[in-house]
């Protein structure tokens, strides 16, 4: 089953640009008290000034929404906020690591078969290295779902080489 995994970042990110939404559609519907009480121009000006706030609220929420990173049977598909979109299949990944506060690596780390090492942009540690309280609780949750589903996936895989004649992982 596929499963998105969002930055706590993002998702108050997401809230404030609901929030602005909000800021805006009532500004906008301030313009009506100004028709009643015969200001015109003000209203206009009210209603085009709403517009860009729930336009700018809009924008932040979406990107903010792009932010995140999904799991699926396929494998790992993430995009930032303006970034690029990245994918790498399961098969492709010897193992996942979520590397602790003190360790090398600023987000969670698929560790490929050629050696390579690909950083999962949008799981990224929220605190610096010398924070001693430790990663912050989202980036181990969303660390240890992209591990279990890799875990799944070799499992799952190694039962198809065993009942397929012993193709199963190199």
């Amino acid at each position: 089953m596929p499963t998105t995994v969002r930055a706590g970042s993002s998702s108050s990110l997401m809230w404030a640009g609901a929030g602005v939404v909000f800021v805006g559609v009532m500004t906008t519907l301030d313009a009506v008290a100004l028709v009643v009480q015969g200001e015109l121009l003000g209203a206009v000006l009210t209603v085009l000034f709403g517009l860009l706030v729930i336009a700018a609220g809009a924008a932040l929420f979406l990107l903010a929404r792009r932010a995140s990173a999904r799991v699926d049977h396929r494998g790992v598909t993430w995009s930032t906020m303006l970034g690029a979109r990245g994918f790498v299949p399961w098969e492709q990944i010897h193992h996942v690591s979520v590397p602790g506060m003190g360790e090398p690596g600023d987000a969670v780390l698929l560790w490929l078969h050629d050696g390579s090492v690909v950083p999962v942009a949008p799981l990224r540690k929220t605190q610096s290295a010398d924070d001693c309280t430790g990663p912050h609780p989202w980036y181990l949750r969303a660390g240890s779902t992209v591990v279990r589903a890799h875990q799944q996936w070799l499992a799952a895989h190694a039962a198809r080489g065993r009942a397929g004649g012993g193709h199963g992982l190199s």
